[in-house]
């Protein structure tokens, strides 16, 4: 591997060392998290990317991490990272002591009677987004040690993360979610999606009916990796349409209604959405939806890892504030 080949010939270390150190005393937490990184992005760069350092720490780290186990973790084979079963088995041990620093944490937490730590939550629900915008509010007034942090960001890449643990929660759409065996999650809901712009609202099937006009008009709409827009994407592959070639692509609801106005855009949008900001289309107007665009949200975390006590709480608590909320399916 590059890292090995370049250290071995700058430090004189050997890519295959035959003795280990001491774990109890040389281990550091931080090559856990690496070595998730590595399984899932089987690739250096990305593992990088993912971690927020450069490729060349990852590279140092890996190899302080051999050097420790007296082993490789992994081969390469046609440019990607093979994990072995020392890798493996690595990933097992960090994930009990990821565990066990939760148990820690939770009996500390007793002792006062009051929730602390950090609970990472990741997001990508636009329907869901006021409630629980309201119920994390509550969850901090109730247990004010309790450090929320929430990161929006596209499907994918806030389930590698969750596999990864950078992540305690999930609240995203559930597609495809049962292949995933190490996820575990709870359905808050479902919603549909429309077509809409500042002044009019349209169902999807009479959009594409009549693809060759409205695809003429400019677009603001996900990126690739939203679940509206993967599943806009798929309905459009599956009639022979393309993609509108006049269109704004965004990440984030921040700021989306100025831009849709300003660019007179069209954009896919829940019925929720619209039902929470007054719209409901023209007087008698009746939508038609797409089994393929309906979205089924909840909340997802990892099946074989251990939640802290404030992260159970913050999940069973907005589970069932949306839950007693949900609107009719």
């Amino acid at each position: 591997m590059a890292w090995q080949r370049t250290a071995g010939r700058a430090a004189g270390i050997q890519t295959f060392m035959t003795k280990m150190a001491d774990l109890r005393t040389h281990m550091k937490l931080r090559y856990f998290r690496l070595v998730e990184a590595l399984v899932a992005t089987r690739s250096i760069r990305l593992a990088a990317d993912r971690m927020g350092v450069t490729p060349a720490a990852i590279s140092k780290a890996c190899l302080e991490l051999e050097g420790l186990l007296g082993a490789r973790l992994f081969q390469r084979q046609a440019g990607i990272l093979v994990p072995n079963p020392l890798c493996m088995r690595l990933i097992t041990a960090g994930r009990r002591i990821d565990a066990e620093l939760k148990t820690l944490m939770d009996d500390a937490t007793r002792l006062d009677n009051s929730l602390h730590g950090n609970v990472r939550i990741g997001f990508q629900a636009p329907s869901l987004q006021d409630r629980i915008a309201n119920a994390l509010v509550d969850v901090q007034e109730t247990h004010p040690g309790i450090t929320l942090t929430m990161e929006y960001g596209t499907r994918p890449h806030l389930l590698a993360g969750l596999e990864e643990n950078v992540f305690d929660l999930l609240f995203v759409d559930l597609a495809d979610l049962r292949s995933r065996p190490r996820l575990k999650f709870r359905k808050l809901g479902q919603d549909q999606c429309v077509v809409a712009t500042m002044e009019d609202i349209y169902s999807v099937p009479d959009v594409l009916n009549d693809w060759g006009l409205f695809s003429s008009q400019p677009w603001v709409i996900p990126v690739r990796g939203m679940a509206m827009r993967d599943r806009f994407d798929s309905v459009l592959a599956a009639r022979g349409l393309d993609c509108p070639e006049r269109r704004i692509e965004i990440n984030s609801p921040i700021a989306s209604e100025r831009i849709i106005s300003r660019s007179k855009g069209m954009t896919l949008v829940p019925v929720s959405m619209l039902q929470a900001l007054g719209r409901s289309g023209r007087p008698g107007q009746e939508f038609r939806f797409l089994p393929e665009m309906q979205l089924e949200v909840g909340v997802v975390w990892a099946r074989d890892t251990r939640l802290s006590a404030g992260a159970q709480y913050v999940r069973d608590f907005i589970a069932d504030a949306l839950s007693a909320k949900a609107p009719p399916a």
